[in-house]
């Protein structure tokens, strides 16, 4: 069973380096290309595996559910982004 309150939660530090290396690492981003490649052929499980693999590889070791909340965290933010965009090219019409 997974106890909620012994979660290791993430630092800004770890949030800030791993949008850092999804955005700037080349070398990251070809291979995370070449795995969502693979996803048909592959099980969640190993999927989610091979991700964390690549982040640890790279000197983000992450869990699982640290993932989840670094993608949703890249969703909120990118969407607000867009919206902010969005909001000054309105103004600037």
């Amino acid at each position: 069973m997974r106890w909620p309150w012994k979660k290791r939660k993430l630092s800004f530090e770890e949030a800030a380096r791993f949008n850092w290396e999804l955005d700037t690492n080349a070398e990251l981003r070809q291979k995370l290309d070449e795995l969502a490649k693979q996803y048909t052929n592959l099980s969640e499980k190993e999927y989610r595996r091979k991700l964390l693999l690549l982040f640890q590889e790279n000197g983000l070791v992450i869990d699982s559910d640290q993932l989840d909340m670094l993608l949703l965290l890249r969703h909120k933010t990118d969407q607000m982004l867009l919206r902010q965009e969005a909001n000054h090219d309105e103004e600037t019409r």
